[in-house]
């Protein structure tokens, strides 16, 4: 038995915390009896711009080009490289 001592430490010598450090208050909610204003006003005053025709340029499928070549990183940094079908087994080196 510890007969001196403070009495913030347990009797195994951990520091306990201050009573008034763990007791909170407990808090009150007060919920929103109000009803929430319409953020949403805007839409007939100011309608969206109609959408145009389609052009066919801009919905045409693109072209597809084959080639004998590929395009690679170069091995340590440095810009890509364009290298042929017989070569892709040495990409990165």
């Amino acid at each position: 038995m510890i007969v001196q001592g403070s009495m913030n430490y347990t009797p195994s010598g951990r520091k306990m915390k201050r009573p008034w450090q763990t007791r909170r208050r407990q808090q009150v909610w007060h919920w929103r009896t109000v009803s929430m204003p319409m953020y949403r006003e805007d839409g007939d005053k100011y309608p969206s711009a109609k959408l145009g025709s389609p052009v066919a340029d801009e919905t045409a499928k693109k072209k597809y080009y084959t080639s004998s070549h590929t395009i690679a990183p170069a091995y340590n940094k440095g810009a890509y490289q364009v290298i042929s079908k017989e070569n892709i087994k040495d990409i990165g080196r």
